[in-house]
C-alpha cells in the first residue's frame, strides 16, 4: 500500500512539475534564446534605446470564441509578455494596433473591462513606459467608426491619433491609420493639422536645435521613425521573402486600399511631412520587410518592418521585435514564441517518460519482494 501512495505521489508531483514547465517555464527558455541586436553608434549608451514592438494581440471580447480559447490564448500572451520583461527588460513598449478583437461593437461598459484585463495581462513596472496606437478592431474601419469610439480609446489609452514622442533624442511619430482616409471627416482633419505641426517642428528643429522643443520639453533633432497599424501602401504581400510571411496561397491576394494597407497618396503624404528613416506596422499578422524608395520626394529611402502577430491565434509561432535605436542607426531583432505544436509535443513526450519511469520503478520494486 506504501508503495502504491509513493508511486502516486512521485506521478501527481511529475504532472505538477510539467505542467510548470509547459505553462510557465517554456516562455522564459525560448525568451532567453533571443537577445539584444548589436549596435554601431557614436552616441554613448544613454541615448540608445531598447524598445520591445508587438502588434495584433486580438484579445476576445464578450461575444466571439469559446471562454476556453479565451482563457487560454490570454495565459499565454501574459505569459510571454511578462518573460520577455523580465529577461530582457525594454525601455519602451509599443504595441501597434488591434489590441482588442471586438473593441468596435462593445458598449462603454465593456470596452471599460476590455481596458482593465489589457492592463492585468501586459502589466509594466513603472520604469517602463507602454505606448499603443489604434487598429481598425478597436475602433472599427474608417467609415465604421461610431460616434465617441475613437475618443474613448485615446483617453483610455492614452492613444492620441497622432503623437510625437523623444526619447533619448529619439523621434517617433505613432499615427491612427483609420484617421488617414484623405477625407474631410474630423479624424482626418485633426490628424492631418497634428502631422503638419510635427513636420514643421522637425523641419525646424533640423535645421536650428533653438527650435527643438514640444510639449514634453527640448530634444535633439534625428530623424524619426513611424509606428502605426496599417502597413504602407504595396499592391500586396508578393513582395514579403521572410519565413513568417504569408503562405504563398495568401500572397498574391490583391490589397484593398485603406483597408490592408494604406492608399499611396496618404503613404507618399506621411513620408513627405515625417520623412521617416523607419516605419513598424501591424495587421496582416505576417513578418515582411520592404526597403521603400522614393525618388520623387526627396530620395527618401528607409526600410518597413511588418511585426507579426503576438497572438497564437493568429498565427502557430507568434513573434514579436527586439530594436536597439540610437539617434543616428538602429538595429532590429525578430524573435519567436514557443509553438503551441512544440508546447504539447513537449508535455506528451514528458509524461510518457513520467509514466515509464513510473512503471519501471514499480517493476523494480517487485523484484526485490
Amino acid at each position: 500500500m506504501r508503495r502504491i501512495t509513493k508511486k502516486l505521489l512521485i506521478l501527481f508531483g511529475g504532472l505538477i512539475l510539467i505542467g510548470f514547465y509547459c505553462e510557465f517555464l517554456i516562455y522564459y527558455v525560448v525568451t532567453i534564446q533571443c537577445s539584444w541586436p548589436r549596435i554601431d553608434t557614436s552616441h554613448g549608451e544613454n541615448e540608445v534605446l531598447k524598445a520591445f514592438i508587438l502588434a495584433d494581440t486580438h484579445l476576445l471580447g464578450p461575444y466571439r470564441g469559446h471562454w476556453l480559447d479565451k482563457w487560454r490564448r490570454e495565459w499565454q500572451m501574459h505569459q510571454a509578455f511578462q518573460a520577455i520583461i523580465r529577461l530582457h527588460k525594454p525601455d519602451i513598449v509599443f504595441i501597434l494596433g488591434d489590441l482588442f478583437d471586438e473593441g468596435e461593437w462593445t458598449d462603454n461598459k465593456q470596452f471599460n473591462n476590455y481596458v482593465s484585463r489589457f492592463f492585468d495581462l501586459f502589466s509594466l513596472p513603472n520604469s517602463i513606459k507602454m505606448y499603443v496606437v489604434v487598429g481598425n478592431h478597436d475602433i472599427g474601419f474608417h467609415h465604421r467608426i461610431r460616434r465617441g469610439f475613437a475618443q474613448r480609446f485615446s483617453k483610455l489609452l492614452k492613444a492620441p491619433s497622432v503623437q510625437h514622442i523623444a526619447i533619448k533624442n529619439n523621434h517617433f511619430v505613432l499615427l491612427n491609420s483609420m484617421a488617414l482616409e484623405g477625407d474631410s471627416c474630423n479624424l482626418c482633419t485633426e490628424a492631418r493639422k497634428h502631422i503638419e505641426n510635427i513636420s514643421d517642428t522637425l523641419f525646424k528643429c533640423s535645421k536650428n536645435s533653438m527650435h527643438c522643443v514640444n510639449s514634453e520639453g527640448t530634444f535633439n533633432y534625428s530623424q524619426p521613425i513611424m509606428m502605426q497599424h496599417f502597413p504602407l501602401y504595396r499592391v500586396s504581400d508578393a513582395v514579403c521573402t521572410e519565413s513568417d510571411a504569408p503562405p504563398l496561397s495568401e500572397r498574391n491576394k490583391l490589397f484593398r486600399l485603406k483597408i490592408d494597407a494604406l492608399s499611396l497618396e496618404a503613404t507618399k503624404y506621411l513620408i513627405k511631412k515625417i520623412r521617416p528613416r523607419a516605419a513598424f506596422g501591424g495587421h496582416t499578422h505576417h513578418g515582411c520587410l520592404i526597403d521603400h524608395y522614393y525618388e520623387d520626394i526627396g530620395e527618401i529611402r528607409f526600410l518597413e518592418y511588418s511585426v507579426p502577430s503576438f497572438s497564437w491565434r493568429n498565427r502557430p509561432d507568434p513573434k514579436y521585435i527586439l530594436a536597439k535605436i540610437a539617434p543616428d542607426t538602429y538595429e532590429v531583432e525578430k524573435c519567436g514564441l514557443p509553438r503551441e505544436t512544440t508546447i504539447i509535443l513537449t508535455a506528451i513526450i514528458m509524461i510518457c517518460v513520467l509514466i515509464r519511469y513510473v512503471l519501471r520503478t514499480r517493476l523494480l520494486g517487485r523484484g526485490l519482494l
